[in-house]
């Protein structure tokens, strides 16, 4: 439940610290390779929508891998992903976007690790075999992808100070150094976190994001402006404006479908989804 998340720049060894790091507070390690593995594994696939009901249809795969390009139902299969896995395990998690995604998450430390941009394009240019000009290019490009993620999917700046809580300067502080400072301070900082709380708080999120995905997947979201609020961990608040009788009982009845919903408080209202247009 206790979450270390680090965003880094390209070739400043920022996943290096984070294998490290689990391996020293014998945390999972969760890299932003998870992402790519969403879009194009089956397996992958088959555990998200394992969180959906259970759906027989053949082509639920394909449907998925359609979906996982939509920029509201990727971002909640992110969050759903990473919240079914911090309700089973302690987690360092490098890059995806998941010092956004966990933002309220009262469990979670952030890190931002930085380097000299010179001794990142040596180290590509040693790792890779690159000329200098390659290297440049290489590092400019990958800088550029991670900037235009979070731009994407989380309308911010990928540089905000304010969303880390801690910035470590990989040019100037050793990574032994920097490993012995997270020691010590996660350990100081979990033990005052009230561990029942993160719990709750991490299965609601999970809740209502698993609603989310169910409403776009069976293509609800179009007809529907609505919003999910987990009032407990199996009790889901529905609130906002259906365009009929129709589309509101086969929304219903989606969630309903949902594995752990226990109750659904309807607070739906029939009418013009326009009138929510400013």
């Amino acid at each position: 439940m206790r979450v270390i998340t680090i965003s880094r720049s390209y070739g400043s060894a920022g996943s290096l610290f984070g294998k490290k790091l689990a391996e020293r507070l014998n945390f999972k390690y969760v890299d932003d390779s998870f992402i790519k593995y969403l879009r194009t594994n089956k397996e992958a696939t088959e555990v998200l929508l394992r969180n959906l009901e259970d759906e027989k249809s053949p082509d639920i795969t394909n449907r998925f891998s359609e979906l996982i390009h939509n920029k509201s139902y990727f971002k909640a299969a992110i969050t759903v992903a990473l919240y079914s896995l911090i309700l089973k395990r302690d987690l360092v998690v490098v890059g995806g976007g998941a010092h956004l995604i966990l933002e309220e998450y009262p469990c979670k430390i952030r890190l931002m690790i930085i380097r000299d941009i010179n001794e990142r394009i040596f180290d590509i240019m040693q790792e890779k075999s690159l000329s200098e000009d390659d290297a440049i290019d290489l590092v400019n490009k990958k800088d550029k992808e991670k900037k235009r993620f979070i731009e994407f999917y989380f309308d911010r700046d990928i540089n905000d100070p304010f969303s880390f809580d801690i910035t470590f300067n990989a040019s100037t502080v050793k990574l032994e150094h920097a490993l012995d400072i997270m020691d010590l301070y996660s350990e100081r900082f979990f033990s005052r976190v009230d561990l029942e709380e993160a719990r709750i708080f991490a299965a609601k999120r999970l809740l209502e994001n698993r609603a989310k995905l169910a409403i776009i997947h069976h293509e609800l979201a179009s007809k529907a402006k609505v919003e999910f609020e987990a009032q407990a961990e199996n009790v889901l608040v529905i609130k906002g404006i259906v365009g009929g009788t129709k589309e509101k009982e086969k929304l219903i009845n989606t969630i309903e479908g949902l594995r752990g919903i226990g109750k659904i408080i309807d607070k739906l209202k029939i009418g013009t989804l326009s009138r929510l247009i400013y």
